[in-house]
């Protein structure tokens, strides 16, 4: 299999050696032999002359949430812009002298995941000035046939989530340019480097390609299935395992009963994952330094399991045996005091259901009809 840079260098380099390029990446940019983008396109003769690194920084080693600072590369002694910083968009000046912005990140297929915030933000900025996009497609690691979960509402859109999407929207990072560029009428000058022998029905680990760790806390393939659902953990007052060698496998807090919560979860019989009584201490980020009793998930199944239902039910179990010490953690978004809960799950209506005693049963079918409705739409881009 090729990723979309594989394929740009063999096949489409020669129409981009006349233009001065802005590349918006990071360490996730390499090709089958790990080689960097950027060394690739200099050694070709492409004139880079601005990089743009997105949440995490153009290394990808800059903590989650950590506002990251422009800069001159000194090895290129080109300058780097920081687009998860002062600026979540490339400013005019940032784009003075570039003909053609390209890019080429590794994308997790989730709504919360920051990097297509930023590219969707790039081509906005794009289309403004007349300057070309180009996206150099890569896998979807969750496979690109599952569209799963809510729909993101108008009223809860932020840098988390945005323009309609499914929560899991089974799209590659280059068929999503193309919803974005057409459904959102964004007029960007849009070019998408296809990947060759690719079949949406992989995983990542069937692609044969190395695991490119796109962020931090997402080691494997086995953190990023569960990621579809611990994210939600981020609007509730329990460590999701930041600050440890298992983010999103752990969560926990100091005031969790973890025999009590494992017996309640075995309940549900979720399929393809298990789990067990799990004791850890974050060295950072929520809870840092603070004995957390709760619990370490595996994945069984990859096909089965079903992250988003097996979160909401932890919740919804927590909030139940621990309603004095469960909370909703707040998020001031433009100003104003929201539940990052909401935000990440698109809409107030399942936070509200839970609180009433929902679980993910009581989700199923609406789950269904959005995701089935975003389906019909995305559809029409896919390249595979």
């Amino acid at each position: 299999m090729e990723t979309g840079l594989d394929v740009f260098l063999d096949r489409s380099i020669s129409k981009f050696k006349d233009a001065n390029i802005g590349l918006v990446t990071n360490s996730t940019g390499i090709n089958r032999e790990l080689r960097m983008n950027i060394d690739l396109f200099l050694e070709k003769g492409l004139k880079v002359t601005k990089l743009f690194g997105p949440e995490h920084g153009v290394f990808g080693a800059a903590p989650d949430g950590a506002k990251v600072t422009d800069f001159i590369d000194p090895r290129y002694k080109i300058p780097v812009y920081s687009l998860y910083g002062d600026n979540l968009r490339p400013t005019k000046e940032m784009l003075e002298g570039i003909d053609v912005m390209i890019y080429d990140i590794q994308d997790v297929g989730l709504r919360f995941y920051t990097y297509i915030y930023t590219m969707a933000y790039c081509m906005e900025e794009c289309a403004k000035y007349g300057i070309k996009f180009v996206v150099l497609d890569r896998p979807n690691p969750l496979c690109a046939e599952i569209v799963e979960g809510p729909t993101i509402k108008k009223d809860f859109e932020s840098f988390v989530g945005g323009y309609g999407l499914a929560l899991r929207y089974g799209l590659t990072i280059g068929e999503l340019a193309l919803y974005l560029n057409n459904e959102y009428n964004m007029g960007v000058n849009l070019t998408v480097i296809p990947m060759r022998n690719y079949k949406r029905s992989f995983f990542y680990d069937e692609t044969e390609l190395l695991w490119n760790t796109p962020s931090p806390n997402l080691p494997s393939l086995e953190h990023t299935i569960l990621y579809i659902g611990m994210c939600l953990f981020e609007g509730v007052n329990v460590s999701v395992g930041r600050g440890t060698v298992h983010p999103f496998r752990y969560i926990g807090a100091p005031w969790i009963d973890s025999k009590k919560l494992y017996e309640e979860l075995k309940k549900f019989n979720h399929q393809g994952v298990t789990f067990r009584e799990r004791i850890f201490v974050p060295a950072a980020f929520k809870l840092q330094n603070q004995v957390c009793n709760g619990l370490e998930f595996f994945v069984t199944d990859k096909k089965k399991i079903k992250p988003l239902d097996l979160a909401i039910d932890v919740i919804a179990t927590l909030r139940k045996i621990h309603s004095e010490s469960f909370q909703w953690n707040d998020y001031f978004h433009d100003q104003s005091p929201r539940y990052y809960f909401d935000l990440l799950i698109g809409s107030d209506y399942y936070r509200k259901a839970i609180e009433e005693g929902a679980t993910s049963k009581d989700f199923e079918s609406i789950w269904q009809e959005e995701s089935e409705e975003f389906l019909k739409i995305s559809k029409k881009y896919w390249l595979y």
